[in-house]
This record gives structure tokens, C-alpha cells and sequence, in this order.
């Protein structure tokens, strides 16, 4: 999945915590961060000023949680 463009990260973070399982953001690079960390949080932040990096990069998670990201991955 993908993060759709100008979402709200605040919101997008809050729900992240919602989820049961881990919630990667996979870089084209091969990088991943894990989002449930207030670390991997911050450099998220950080990247979203990078746009060009945002638009390659994953988001995956557990089919459960999906359904929980959906109004802010395509």
C-alpha cells in the first residue's frame, strides 16, 4: 500500500497506534521503519518534507489492520 498525498499525519500516526500488529514503512531503498516507534515516528516526520522518497515507499502491515489505514493508503 501506498500513502495517499496531504494526508493528516497527526491523524495517520494516532491510528497507527490503533493497530494489533506492526506497521512498516518500506523505503525503495530497502529501509524499513517500524511506526509503532516514537523514533521511526519522528523520522517519518521528517521524510514527509522528502516527497519524492514518500511516493516509493510501502506501507505494510497485517491484513487485519488494513482495513484500520485504509482512508489514508491506496
Amino acid at each position: 500500500m501506498r500513502l495517499k498525498e496531504g494526508i493528516d499525519l497527526v491523524a495517520f500516526v494516532r491510528r497507527v497506534k490503533e493497530c494489533k500488529g506492526d506497521v512498516f514503512l518500506e523505503t525503495e531503498e530497502g529501509d524499513q521503519l517500524n511506526l509503532k516507534s516514537a523514533l521511526s515516528q519522528y523520522v517519518f516526520v521528517v521524510l514527509t518534507e522528502q516527497r519524492e522518497i514518500l511516493r516509493h515507499s510501502i506501507v505494510a502491515c497485517d491484513s487485519e489492520d488494513q482495513e484500520k489505514l485504509a482512508e489514508f493508503v491506496y
